[in-house]
């Protein structure tokens, strides 16, 4: 991020953003850049942990946050920024949304800040534009599908992919390697990472579907708070079932670390893919 904030020496890095606001050195450029960091860090974190993965990953689409006055010069508020491509799916409900939780980590605080605004990135544009313009207009821009999310630039990207992490990179690295390697050509798999899409009753963003020998399947990556929404896991996955999925499968996040376990789980769920019924 481009945002500037005074960063701790070494040996304080494992500090709170709470401890980091009683620098007293900290000028007010510098501490409105720590104040919306910290709002947008709290705010993604709680949206997490109470189970509202779809908002929290929207957030990490958010490329840029700061403070600016209002119109009336009373009070500043949280701006944050995304890229055009993603700014329709910041609603005015879903504002309205993280308004709340703005007002409430800022209430717990005492930051004053009490309002939040989405704007879109103005890309870096130089005299070379005419050829940004040509290469953007040939597609020569990372896509998942026509309205995917885009990452900030230098977020995780792979064969014209965005990933929001890099965990979804690692999985998306040893499935392509059973792809283009292992399998057999003409009875391969297709990857489709972080697709958009729509099961009854909810739009919904699995982190990967994979179709194979006929099938498809949905490869999850499980947060470090899934225990707690299992119940909804469950159901999700009776949804997508009913929906013609042949298969649902998770990626514990430990395993994550871990070429040989990640390898298995990526095994069985394609040999289970492959045996669904």
């Amino acid at each position: 991020m481009t945002n500037d904030i005074a960063r701790p020496a070494a040996s304080s890095r494992s500090l709170s953003y709470e401890e980091m606001l009683r620098d007293k050195s900290l000028s007010e450029k510098q501490r409105d850049a720590l104040v919306a960091e910290m709002l947008v860090a709290y705010m993604s974190v709680l949206l997490v942990r109470r189970g509202d993965a779809a908002t929290a990953r929207l957030m990490l689409q958010v490329e840029r946050w700061m403070l600016e006055w209002d119109d009336q010069g009373r009070e500043k508020d949280l701006i944050l920024e995304v890229d055009p491509a993603n700014k329709s799916h910041f609603t005015n409900d879903l504002i309205e949304k993280l308004k709340g939780f703005c007002q409430e980590v800022s209430n717990r605080f005492n930051l004053d800040v009490n309002w939040v605004w989405v704007r879109e990135t103005l890309p870096v544009v130089g005299p070379g534009w005419r050829e940004l313009v040509q290469r953007e207009l040939h597609g020569e821009r990372p896509t998942n599908q026509a309205r995917r999310l885009q990452p900030a630039p230098q977020r995780w990207l792979e064969d014209n992919l965005a990933f929001t992490n890099e965990g979804e990179q690692r999985v998306y690295r040893l499935l392509k390697h059973r792809q283009e390697s292992v399998l057999p050509a003409e009875e391969t798999i297709a990857i489709f990472p972080l697709p958009n899409g729509r099961i009854a009753q909810r739009t919904w963003e699995p982190d990967f579907l994979v179709t194979y020998k006929g099938r498809a399947g949905i490869l999850e990556i499980d947060g470090p708070h899934h225990n707690a929404r299992r119940a909804l896991d469950v159901t999700r996955e009776h949804l997508m079932r009913d929906s013609g999925i042949a298969y649902v499968d998770r990626v514990p996040v430990e395993t994550l670390e871990s070429r040989v376990e990640l390898e298995r789980v990526i095994d069985r769920f394609l040999r289970r893919l492959a045996e669904a019924r």
